[in-house]
Order: structure tokens, then sequence, then C-alpha cells
């Protein structure tokens, strides 16, 4: 069954490109150019309807939704241990810190940068950003109370999507020129991720992949 991801550079969809890179499966990436529209255009809503990234197809069943798509993954192929599934506390821990990235971070986040979703009124949209700004600076003070459990990683011992998940978060927080040495705990784990080998093809394939419009 063959496997198709829609990315966006910078965007959340890093998280399952990284998760691909892990389990060491073939599958195809597709760009989606945001700021040309791209997830507007007629083709792409027939992969997503909410015309949001990313999109996994597998075969032509679309997942989406970016805990969906690491569910999916680690559940299909549980040689990558990218869940702790035989774990059953662990696994509710995990997908709660990863319903609290897409429910709180990632909502905080787009206050700022994707105000239209909220609003359309310009001055609204204005308005939106200064308390979306706290609020993301919060959660990043949250996400480093998580950080500082002991192990090398964000659930303990082993490398899992909550990891891939969080380097996202960590982009965004880039972007906003945020100063993460604030944050030393998830820095030496952010540190250590960035340098792990799935992580670098992930990078180099978001960034390398040529624009390419929905099929």
């Amino acid at each position: 069954m063959t496997l198709t991801l829609y990315i966006a550079p910078g965007s959340s969809s890093l998280a399952p490109l990284v998760a691909l890179e892990e389990i060491g499966v073939a599958y195809d990436v597709r760009r989606i150019d945001l700021a040309a529209g791209d997830q507007r255009r007629p083709e792409y809503l027939r992969v997503n309807p909410k015309g949001r990234i990313p999109t996994l197809l597998v075969g032509a069943e679309p997942v989406t939704e970016v805990l969906a798509i690491l569910t999916y993954l680690a559940h299909r192929y549980p040689h990558s241990e990218l869940l702790p599934l035989l774990e059953p506390l662990k696994l509710a821990h995990a997908y709660e810190v990863m319903s609290w990235f897409a429910s709180t971070v990632h909502v905080a986040f787009a206050q700022i940068a994707r105000p239209e979703r909220y609003a359309d009124d310009e001055a609204v949209k204005a308005a939106l950003a200064t308390p979306g700004e706290a609020r993301f600076a919060r959660t990043l003070a949250d996400i480093e109370r998580l950080a500082q459990d002991p192990g090398p990683w964000l659930l303990g011992e082993h490398f899992s999507v909550v990891d891939a998940y969080a380097l996202v978060i960590w982009r965004w927080a880039e972007r906003r020129q945020i100063d993460l040495s604030a944050y030393p705990a998830w820095s030496a784990k952010a540190a250590r991720a960035f340098a792990r080998p799935s992580v670098v093809r992930a990078l180099r394939k978001e960034t390398a992949q040529a624009p390419t419009h929905a099929h």
C-alpha cells in the first residue's frame, strides 16, 4: 500500500516526515506551497477538504491531523517503537502531551501566525497577536518542565513521535526569535533530536522537495 505525505516546509508536517524516516518505509512526498495558496486549490481540497497540512494518503485513503497520522504510523509499524504501545499508562501520557500540543500550543501559535483562522477584520487579527504571544510563551515553559524529567527523550529512554512533534514547536519558537537558551532541558533534548539521522533526512527532504500541486 503506497504512502504519500503532503507537506509544507516549516509546518507541523515535519513530525510525520520524521516518523516516516524513523520507520524506514518507502513513501512519496508532495509539497504544498502555503504562500501560493496550494492548500485552497480544488485538486488539494479533493485530498483534504479541510485545506490543511499535513495529509497522509494511505493508498487512496486520506488521514489528516498530525496526531492521527502519527498514531496510524506508530500502530501500523510497531517495530519502529514510535509509541509505547505495550505500556498503556505511558501511551496515555504520550497522547496527553500530543493532544496538548495540538489543542493548546498549536492554537496559541496560530493566533500569531495564522490569525485569519480566527478573524476577518484586520484590527481583530492584530489584537489576537499579543495574547497569542503570551500564551505561546507559557506553553514553552510547560515544555521545559516536561523536558526536565530524566532520560534522553521527552518520554524517557526511547525516541518517540512526541519528540518529533516537539521539534515543530521548537522551530516555531525560533521563527518568533525567542531565546531558547532559557529552556536548557528542552534545548538539550532538541539538540539530540536534531542530530538524529531520521531528523536530518527529514529536514533535507523538506527543503529539497520541489513544489508540486496535489493530484
